[in-house]
């Protein structure tokens, strides 16, 4: 018999509360009897369907668009956001086309939009999380726009944008972009569903939130909810089943795509989902096809610096992308660009190094825990340790404390209620029942 998981704990585990016996891949809006391609075994020809059907793909998604409304892009330094700008630059107008990139200045993602921005002559505005206040009533409101509880300081950096250009736009989001090329995949795809489970759990875990034990509990639970029989197996693997069905649909999902505005997300059209899920196993490993029609898609694009290539273009050595990651890691200590030393491929902020500094988000994080400590719902022993070892650099517990704050935040806003996501548990786990201690030294630098 599995042992009752509280949403608490799935929560704080996963940093979002999946739902395993709803798994289900029509969401992707696949016809998973298309055999498009069945037997052809030439990278010449997939590629050349790939370059069409990415370009009829973004012709016409605009086609569907308000003839007069501004197009939003989040521009970064990654693949997705390169492509879709291609094709925007392909079908509109200069005037007609924003975009817009959040972080911090040396970081990839923030350098390499600014290049393309100015290179391609287009409005460019920029988000410096290193302003920013992170302010408890903000992060707030931003939590009552969620319909799922996910990172509320993930999905608070995504609103700024929305916030910025309000409603009558239309948002171009790269979501399912990587992982449908074929981003994580193993050389060898699992065909054992316990080594599929470990290998999904592995990727952004919360680390020392919970032993052995609880993760065999987890383990087993998934073994037993997940619809394995349901989820179709004939074109996307184990790996991307449980990614594609849990991870995408509960965390990334909900974080990318707001509620109330007018979204964009090509990568999930028919078009080209069908195009990706039959694309052979071998060229979707390491998004190598992808690559290629992005490539011959939109050429003087590919040639700009890439994130996903240690800053380098598409058509970088592996020679080079080696020596461009090599020089990216003694970088920041060297030129100390950031004061937390952050690596240039930093997506939002060093949320390590800010958590251990005193500052607005360090000052945040604790005020908001402090007031779940309140609830009684944790171990306040277990949250004041979790505390100390974090800011003594004993032990990194930033993503456990950030998923602390943020069910705080949710709980504030009325999203989550008696549990997390409005169910009732089927009973706190020892891990998680009260246990309230008198006030104590918790290691807050004033």
């Amino acid at each position: 018999m599995i042992k009752p998981i509280s949403d608490y704990e799935s929560y704080l585990f996963f940093s979002y509360l999946p739902k395993f016996s709803e798994a289900s891949l029509e969401w992707l809006n696949c016809d998973f009897d298309n055999d498009f391609g069945q037997g052809i075994d030439r990278e010449s020809w997939w590629v050349n369907e790939g370059i069409k059907a990415i370009k009829q793909t973004m012709a016409d998604e605009i086609g569907n668009t308000d003839p007069g409304a501004d197009h939003i892009l989040l521009l970064s330094g990654g693949i997705d956001s390169r492509a879709i700008l291609g094709g925007l630059l392909e079908n509109l107008p200069k005037s007609r086309i924003i975009a817009v990139t959040y972080g911090i200045p040396g970081a990839w993602d923030f350098e390499i939009a600014k290049i393309i921005s100015r290179k391609f002559g287009i409005r460019h505005e920029v988000f410096n999380l290193l302003e920013e206040k992170w302010d408890i009533n903000e992060l707030i409101k931003a939590a009552t726009h969620l319909k799922r509880p996910v990172s509320v300081y993930q999905s608070y950096v995504r609103q700024k944008i929305n916030n910025r250009f309000g409603t009558g736009c239309v948002y171009w989001s790269g979501f399912m972009g990587d992982m449908l090329s074929g981003y994580g995949l193993l050389e060898i795809p699992n065909t054992n569903k316990l080594e599929a489970i470990k290998k999904f759990l592995a990727i952004e875990p919360t680390p020392n939130y919970q032993d052995r034990v609880f993760e065999s509990e987890i383990i087993n639970k998934i073994m037993v909810e997940f619809p394995w029989d349901r989820v179709n197996q004939s074109k996307f693997c184990l790996d991307d089943q449980l990614d594609f069905c849990l991870r995408q649909r509960y965390l990334t999902q909900p974080i990318l795509i707001m509620n109330g505005f007018t979204f964009k997300i090509p990568f999930l059209n028919r078009k080209w989902v069908n195009f990706c899920s039959n694309v052979p196993y071998k060229w979707r490993i390491r998004q190598y096809l992808y690559r290629r029609i992005t490539q011959g898609s939109y050429k003087e694009l590919s040639k700009i610096h890439y994130a996903n290539t240690a800053g380098m273009s598409l058509f970088a050595s592996k020679n080079e992308i080696f020596l461009g990651k090599a020089i990216a890691r003694i970088k920041p200590y060297i030129i100390r660009r950031d004061p937390y030393l952050s690596h240039p491929r930093t997506n939002y902020i060093n949320w390590t190094e800010s958590l251990r500094h005193k500052g607005p988000f360090q000052e945040t994080v604790y005020t908001t825990i402090q007031n779940l400590k309140e609830r009684a719902i944790i171990n306040n022993k277990d949250i004041d340790t979790w505390w100390r070892d974090n800011l003594n650099r004993k032990v990194d517990y930033t993503t456990l404390l950030m998923n602390l704050s943020s069910l705080e935040l949710l709980l504030k806003a009325g999203i989550v209620g008696g549990s997390v996501g409005g169910d009732r548990p089927d009973g706190l786990s020892q891990q998680l029942q009260t246990g309230m201690t008198g006030h104590e030294d918790h290691g807050y630098k004033r």
